[in-house]
């Protein structure tokens, strides 16, 4: 076989890409009209294309069928009005009305989110699909190839002159121009997990900028050598094209204080450093790498930006979360429940004063009595304290609580659809005690687990930390952002969730787990002084007000509405209270009440 010369080649591959990407890559000149491109409703790949029957009843396919997986999220193609959601021949449809005769049906749907009326922007999610969806658009009640009216993509960056070298073969001029290494690669579908390569001391995977988005009760300061800021250096981004994301107003360093605030607010933060990184660099894209929290405040700004586009921020072209709580952090729910025990309320208190003011507890300075064990006592406090608080954040900051597991901001982020064109992975960690790998998973997008480090499973909870340091997340990372194909679903990815489920449920049990202890600690504390009882009473009750008024002594904490009150003497108040002249039936019942709690003490 002849060689071909390095000019001879370089003419014959650009002319071989550029025509491969006219062919697959660009719309028909039917498309071309006054209307406005729509998107694909799902991502997914077509099962079935456009064949419009000759008759009415004849063979063929009115839209097109997408092969789904069972529970996919389904968005509206463009923006319009709900004019129909509801069965249609055994299964469940959504028909809209974009204006200017054109509609759009979406049918093989398994559960709906909107109603008719209701006004829908471009991406926004419609519900979920069943295992196929098929969609169709009409035009003045004539169905066309929707293939004819689903917008192009910009393909102007992805075709580079380039010299090449004359390496002598087909395989290493293509290798080149398209910046893969094809040996080993399944050239197929997806890429094996095992082929991947960790990106240490390699270039970075692309000539976007790289903006790194840190976690609650994380800190970052300028020059840090080891911090949020490390990730887009383990990836080969250049100093020059990194950028850390700051809490703070001032956007310097930040403290842990400031990744309490509302994730919203955030949001605004993020957007101010975009535009200014389209100033500093105009004309690049951006990649952003999330930990934690901060992939909500990517996502909700990305899904603001979708709904009102500002020409002055750059294009985002990936989004990577890490240990992102896309469904919510399970622990956000334990310390609402942990707020109706007293020890919990205590702790909750102690950790928030620790955040604020560096002390869980101050005594009044007649208690700082020389030989005493009270400041011994304040001083072993305040310093567990603080220890705990490079852990724990605050239990009641602003951003904890949108992270409750069905809060309001996660239901509102769970409707819509971030701007068209970022494309998204979600990493998860197989053990991770503070997100697990089910509440980390983002729906409808991309999502892949790790196994993690076991070594960092203990020691202060960082295997959540861990996972942006973790060789295979990076690996997968590196290969996302140089625009590798996904890789591949394996059933360890299935593992890693199943185990998140399984730490989801243990982390459930910690309320009740944390009472037993309480009640324990009490019983020992109260061994050989007589009787005891434990009563929780609601403030405002009658009960409440009598307990109040007969001075009960004992533990009293006020979490949320309930009082705990620790009743040490509970035949005295049985007599007291037949003294007291109230109503019969309550009177009775607080009898009840109390004679069944004496009697369980027996």
């Amino acid at each position: 076989m002849a060689s071909l010369s390095a000019s001879s080649g370089t003419r014959f591959v650009a002319a071989l890409v550029v025509g491969a990407l006219a062919a697959f890559c660009l719309p028909p000149a039917a498309a071309a009209t006054e209307h406005p491109w729509l998107i694909p409703p799902v991502d997914a790949p077509i099962k079935r294309g456009f064949d419009l029957p000759e008759g009415q009843k004849g063979p063929g396919n009115r839209g097109l069928d997408y092969a789904v997986t069972e529970g996919t999220s389904a968005r509206a193609a463009g923006d319009g009005r709900v004019t129909f959601a509801g069965h249609v021949a055994g299964t469940l449809a959504i028909t809209i009305d974009h204006g200017d005769f054109l509609e759009t049906t979406y049918t093989g749907m398994d559960e709906l989110y909107v109603r008719p009326g209701d006004d829908v922007d471009q991406g926004h999610w419609l519900g979920t699909t069943g295992v196929e969806i098929h969609f169709g658009v009409k035009l003045r009640d004539i169905y066309v190839d929707p293939q004819d009216y689903l917008g192009p993509i910009d393909m102007g960056d992805a075709i580079h002159l380039i010299p090449l070298e004359d390496k002598g073969s087909w395989g290493d001029m293509v290798e080149q121009m398209m910046d893969v290494d094809f040996e080993g690669l399944d050239t197929i579908g997806c890429t094996e997990r095992d082929l991947l390569r960790t990106p240490s001391h390699r270039r970075a995977p692309s000539d976007n900028i790289a903006v790194m988005i840190g976690g609650i009760n994380g800190t970052w300061s300028e020059g840090s050598k080891r911090s949020v800021a490390g990730t887009a250096d383990d990836l080969g981004y250049e100093p020059e094209s990194s950028y850390v994301f700051s809490y703070s107003l001032d956007q310097g360093g930040y403290s842990r204080i400031d990744t309490f605030s509302d994730l919203r607010s955030s949001a605004q933060k993020l957007d101010a450093l975009l535009q200014r990184i389209a100033l500093e660099h105009p004309g690049s894209d951006v990649d952003i790498l999330a930990h934690s929290q901060g992939g909500l405040v990517a996502r909700y700004l990305l899904e603001t930006a979708a709904t009102s586009w500002n020409v002055r921020r750059p294009r985002v072209d990936h989004l990577v979360t890490f240990g992102t709580p896309h469904q919510g952090a399970p622990l956000g729910d334990v310390s609402e429940e942990l707020g109706g025990l007293w020890s919990g309320k205590l702790v909750k208190d102690g950790l928030r004063n620790a955040h604020r003011t560096g002390r869980v507890m101050e005594l009044p300075g007649w208690a700082k009595l020389p030989y005493t064990p009270l400041p011994a006592m304040e001083l072993t406090a305040n310093f567990l304290g603080r220890r705990a608080t490079s852990v724990v954040p605050d239990p009641y900051a602003r951003s904890i609580q949108q992270m409750e597991p069905g809060s309001e901001f996660l239901r509102n982020l769970a409707t819509d659809d971030i701007v068209y064109g970022t494309r998204v992975l979600a990493l998860q960690d197989k053990l991770d005690l503070i997100v697990p790998a089910d509440h980390a998973r983002w729906p409808g997008e991309a999502n892949r687990g790790v196994d993690g480090d076991s070594s960092k499973l203990l020691g202060g909870l960082n295997r959540h930390g861990a996972i942006v340091d973790n060789p295979e997340a990076l690996a997968m990372t590196h290969a996302w952002l140089r625009g590798a194909r996904l890789p591949c679903l394996e059933e360890r990815d299935e593992a890693v969730w199943e185990w998140g489920e399984r730490i989801a449920k243990g982390t459930a049990l910690v309320p009740l787990a944390w009472q037993l202890g309480e009640d324990a600690t009490l019983t020992l504390f109260l061994r050989g002084r007589g009787s005891s009882v434990k009563v929780v009473v609601r403030e405002g009750t009658t009960i409440w007000r009598l307990f109040r008024a007969r001075g009960l002594r004992g533990v009293v904490s006020y979490g949320t509405d309930k009082v705990t009150y620790l009743i040490r003497n509970p035949e005295e108040v049985l007599e007291w209270l037949a003294d007291q002249t109230i109503e019969a039936q309550i009177k009775d019942a607080v009898r009840e009440v109390l004679e069944a709690l004496v009697d369980a003490e027996e």
